[in-house]
């Protein structure tokens, strides 16, 4: 190879050079710059994006917070019977067939004996009362002695707010 680049005249020594050079400067700008150049425009395309969505979620979440504040107030039901609002919310969470006693205790009291209930539907049917219907749960025995997960035997006492 250095024998033939002796052998060329020297107009044509600098023309190889020269051509080397632009090809080493191709290589390096088509193997090395334009990869990283191509990478860094998607990821500014992707941060730009991000930022759009966040800005999005930023509102929405002032928006959910409001309405949160809004409806946060449970919906008070001191004009019907605390007995009604127990056996619907039995019947919504199916612990109807749990329930082994259901007992009256004057106009604002209710007391509740579920046995081998499901402990999640009793979890989410409390949170009904408390949240939905405003009523209180003023005494509450859970018993899992004995029983299969999840399940358990409940005694509790719900009364009427005072709202």
């Amino acid at each position: 190879m250095k024998t033939w680049f002796n052998s060329l005249s020297p107009r044509e020594r600098s023309l190889v050079i020269i051509a080397a050079i632009a090809s080493l400067l191709l290589l390096f700008w088509l193997l090395l710059v334009k990869p990283l150049y191509d990478n860094h425009k998607r990821l500014n395309k992707i941060i730009q994006s991000q930022q759009k969505t966040l800005k999005i979620m930023q509102k929405q979440s002032v928006q959910i917070k409001q309405l949160e504040q809004q409806n946060s107030k449970p919906v008070v039901s001191n004009n019907r019977d605390p007995q009604q609002l127990i056996e619907r919310s039995l019947q919504t969470w199916r612990l109807k067939s749990s329930l082994e006693r259901m007992q009256s205790q004057g106009s604002n009291g209710v007391r509740l004996i579920l046995k081998n209930a499901n402990a999640d539907r009793v979890m989410r049917f409390l949170y009904e009362l408390e949240n939905k219907d405003a009523l209180i749960i003023s005494d509450m025995v859970i018993n899992n002695a004995k029983k299969e997960a999840g399940f358990a035997d409940v005694r509790l006492t719900i009364k009427k707010s005072d709202k």
